[in-house]
């Protein structure tokens, strides 16, 4: 399987047009031909395209790890999509993951940090225990409170590109 043919799962089972066990389906015979031992595998695809197969493997085994069939799991491989197709980079793509798949919960503690619910205590403190990749949060750390909102506005959005690319520059 190639990311594109796990990206168009993705979009059908997102689109509501398969089930969640329909994925798992399609999932089992790429999971049964990956050998465990790491001597009998072999590296071409990871020599050939490394980020793609990273990619690859971390979507099979988020979703291949889920149990129940969601509006939120529907939600998250639709954005996971998105985020590829917009990027256009598995690299990216997987850089911006973690924050992809916890862009709501981002969004409401920005929210909160606007309306002095949360301190910048608090905040730095969701950063730090986040997962986010470390020039994330590092950014995130020295971003102010407009940089913030705007990072949490282009997530709303779906701007996924433009989200990488505000990472790659201080934060105003």
């Amino acid at each position: 399987m190639r990311l594109e043919d796990l990206t168009v799962i993705l979009e059908f089972y997102s689109a509501g047009h398969i089930t969640l066990d329909a994925v798992h389906r399609q999932l089992v015979p790429v999971l049964a031909a990956d050998p465990i031992d790491v001597g009998s595998s072999g590296g071409d695809g990871w020599d050939e395209a490394a980020d793609e197969s990273r990619l690859l493997w971390r979507l099979i085994y988020l979703f291949e790890s889920e149990v129940a069939d969601s509006d939120l799991l529907r939600q998250d491989a639709r954005r996971l999509v998105t985020c590829l197709r917009k990027t256009g980079s598995a690299e990216l793509t997987l850089e911006l993951l973690p924050l992809v798949l916890d862009q709501d919960r981002f969004a409401a503690i920005i929210e909160r940090y606007e309306q002095g619910i949360i301190s910048r205590t608090g905040l730095l403190s969701f950063v730090a225990e986040s997962g986010y990749p470390p020039h994330v949060k590092l950014w995130l750390e020295h971003a102010g409170e407009h940089a913030l909102t705007r990072i949490a506005r282009d997530l709303d959005e779906e701007k996924y590109a433009v989200v990488a690319a505000g990472f790659e520059s201080p934060p105003a």
